[in-house]
């Protein structure tokens, strides 16, 4: 599946409830600089909907992986739990493409990155 940094139109926002929980989740997080949540309806695990996040740097240095190995569980639960099921976060490190190929198919359903500095650059 290809996924793009920039806004995209094939966004679906058709799930309200889905759209407002992954906005409050994402505003409330302030390490995570992009998000996309990928819903697969022909998934065979419980996990149809897949939460793919980018973070922010740390500020001694360019690695995630602190913040991902203290935060990535306890993100995990809080998604699940607001979205009252099986979410699938995964992360992603950067820099990255304008457009990128993740496995696996689905339906965008968000992508969040309105806290992303590195949009302004250009």
């Amino acid at each position: 599946m290809k996924i793009t940094l920039t806004p995209s139109l094939d966004v679906q926002t058709h799930d309200a409830p889905t759209s407002d929980a992954l906005n409050s989740w994402y505003g409330d997080r302030p390490a995570v600089r992009r998000l996309w949540a990928i819903r697969n309806d022909e998934a065979t695990d419980a996990a149809a909907l897949r939460v793919i996040v980018m973070l922010e740097p740390s500020p001694d240095g360019d690695d995630a992986s602190p913040r991902w190995m203290a935060n990535g569980p306890q993100w995990a639960q809080e998604l699940s739990e607001r979205l009252a099921g099986s979410v699938q976060l995964e992360r992603i490190d950067g820099p990255l493409p304008d457009e990128f190929e993740i496995e696996g198919e689905g339906v965008l359903l968000s992508a969040l990155s309105w806290r992303d500095c590195t949009l302004l650059q250009d």
